[in-house]
């Protein structure tokens, strides 16, 4: 029998593996679920599968280098920063991400965010509950901040790929004016969507609300960093619910601290979970939330069954739907996926 082996990190899935039988039965494949701290307890776990399901430790080229059978690697998360790649592709094992499954929860929380900072709403909040409130007015200079129409301000959405799209949909009803920066994205693709591709420096200028929606790689991280932020509007906003590193954190503080910016709205950090002695905590026109945009019952349920179908796909011959290493098209032949 085929066995396909999770390495995990944290708590495996629910006691119900019915889905999982389900899907796996037919493809002569058994699910193990096991729990790895280490990398020698991951070595071991996984040197025997056919399809690693990988959830939240980080497939390393000595990892992978172990694998003895080794088909496919699904990585559980849309951010495929934590498999090696290179390594993997050098074998010729598949890699997949789960490309679609919290797309919309992660869109709505970015427009959320958005929405928290250029309403000031924690600074309402705040008002209210130490009673500074007055009916009808608030100081801008002080309680709350400067509030300005939506309609009208620019939204700078860097990374046009299923999230930034979905973000240039819902937010072009509120009256935005749309830019995007993306190179592997053509203006044709752009264009349906009310967006004009622009450099990033062009966009960092113009926009009011920058929202960031690109996958980790080497030339992402730090993609914000001192220079940008020295670019970009003192009354804008960032928001980030991508990953962490793609921001440099303290040049991030220090745009907070000397005004640079006006604010941000952070799901995602450098270091998770934040430290409670992070600057990030005490700073006042900063929203942050705990790597939480991913999340609602519906995403939760597709994060499971999206990952398992994946596998039973690559164990049945079968290309997954979320290819990451797509030059092995030129050396294997797969099956187009269901």
């Amino acid at each position: 029998m085929t066995s396909l082996r999770v390495v995990r990190l944290g708590a495996p899935l629910a006691d119900d593996l019915a889905y999982e039988r389900r899907v796996l039965d037919p493809v002569g494949a058994e699910l193990v679920q096991v729990q790895v701290t280490t990398e020698a307890e991951a070595i071991e776990a996984a040197r025997d599968a056919d399809v690693v399901m990988n959830a939240g430790y980080r497939v390393a080229r000595e990892l992978i280098a172990s694998l003895r059978r080794c088909r496919g690697i699904v990585q559980c998360s849309i951010g495929y920063d934590r498999v090696d790649v290179v390594a993997a592709t050098e074998r010729n094992i598949v890699v997949a991400n789960l490309h679609a499954y919290c797309i919309e929860e992660v869109s709505d929380h970015a427009v959320a965010l958005m929405l928290a900072c250029a309403r000031r709403l924690l600074p309402m909040d705040r008002a209210v509950r130490d009673g500074t409130w007055q009916r009808g007015y608030y100081d801008g200079r002080q309680a709350i901040g400067e509030v300005r129409r939506l309609r009208g301000q620019t939204c700078g959405i860097v990374g046009l790929g299923n999230i930034g799209r979905l973000v240039a949909r819902k937010v072009a009803g509120l009256g935005f004016r749309l830019l995007g920066y993306d190179p592997y994205v053509r203006a044709e693709v752009a264009e349906p969507l009310g967006v004009r591709l622009v450099g990033l420096d062009e966009l960092l200028r113009e926009s009011d609300l920058v929202t960031l929606h690109v996958p980790l790689m080497v030339e992402t991280c730090h993609l914000i960093g001192s220079a940008q932020f020295a670019a970009m509007k003192p009354t804008a906003y960032l928001v980030n619910t991508c990953r962490g590193p793609v921001v440099d954190e303290p040049a991030l503080v220090a745009a907070l601290r000397d005004g640079r910016i006006a604010g941000a709205g952070l799901d995602v950090f450098e270091t998770e979970p934040l430290p409670l002695d992070s600057p990030l905590v005490g700073t006042a026109n900063v929203v942050l939330t705990p790597h939480h945009a991913v999340y609602s019952q519906e995403s939760m349920i597709a994060w499971r069954h999206h990952a398992v179908d994946e596998a039973a796909r690559i164990l049945g011959g079968r290309w997954p739907r979320g290819l990451v290493n797509r030059e092995l098209r030129s050396r294997l032949t797969l099956e187009e996926p269901d």
